[in-house]
């Protein structure tokens, strides 16, 4: 599943990872946000090379990746669904390994790492024969965040959504409410995906600092509410420390040297 607003010098190399798997989605929803550049003229070049169908559904205006997200969650078929952004990629085997592993161990939710690229271009690295795949428990998640969106593959249930407050973080808020909830959840160390700006302090959504901080809050104190207030109390200071590191790191890099 691939949210798209204007994202045409970046969707070709997303949809590329995505033809590229050893083992091919049953199918590619791309669901437009109201864009208003070329980006469904460079999907439509993707319907042509073979493989899985592609499914453009339009949104009626611009609502922001969480309701495009949900809107993609109502419209899927497959019990399963993997995420990109449409200026991430993924490494040719992503899927084949997970999904192995979601249904060896039977798993709901599983993420992987995902690195920074500072070029336009990706070389996959070569993977390990062998790697652990560690559980992922609530209080995990809620200290660092392990799941980067275009690295996770999820149970498809609509009744577990992105809240569209509109606030950044809506994907880490989805990722507790299923832990939460009981969903085995798990983290690939293997390098699956990747992303071709930092993920903080740059361009895109991430670079809203002060909103990435209110949407993080905003989670933790959700799941406070929802049956675990110790483990909200005890993570909100650590999560102001974190924001704390993101801005002298931010303005570190910014600094003439």
């Amino acid at each position: 599943m691939v949210p798209i607003y204007n994202a045409e010098a970046t969707l070709a190399r997303a949809l590329a990872s995505v033809y590229s798997q050893t083992l091919l989605p049953s199918e590619v929803l791309c669901i437009d946000d109201g864009s208003r550049d070329r980006s469904e003229h460079v999907a439509a070049a993707f319907e042509h090379v073979g493989g899985p169908p592609l499914r453009w559904l339009r949104m009626a205006s611009n609502r922001g990746p969480a309701a495009a997200r949900n809107h993609g969650i109502d419209a899927a078929s497959q019990a399963y669904i993997a995420f990109l952004d449409a200026d991430d990629a993924w490494h040719p085997q992503k899927l084949q390994l997970q999904l192995h592993a979601m249904q060896a161990q039977q798993l709901d939710l599983l993420g992987s790492h995902l690195c920074v690229s500072r070029t336009a271009t990706w070389s996959p690295p070569p993977l390990p024969a062998e790697l652990p795949i560690r559980t992922v428990g609530l209080w995990r998640a809620m200290l660092s965040n392990p799941y980067h969106t275009s690295a996770v593959v999820m149970r498809r249930d609509p009744a577990f959504r992105f809240p569209e407050t509109g606030a950044l973080g809506e994907d880490f808020a989805l990722w507790l409410h299923c832990i939460a909830a009981g969903w085995r959840s798990a983290h690939h160390p293997a390098t699956l995906s990747a992303m071709f700006k930092e993920s903080f302090g740059d361009a895109g959504l991430s670079r809203h600092l002060m909103r990435m901080q209110r949407g993080e809050l905003a989670a933790l104190i959700d799941i406070g509410k929802h049956g675990h207030p110790l483990a909200a109390a005890l993570t909100i200071p650590w999560s102001c420390g974190k924001f704390v590191r993101r801005l002298l790191l931010t303005w570190l890099r910014k600094r003439p040297l």
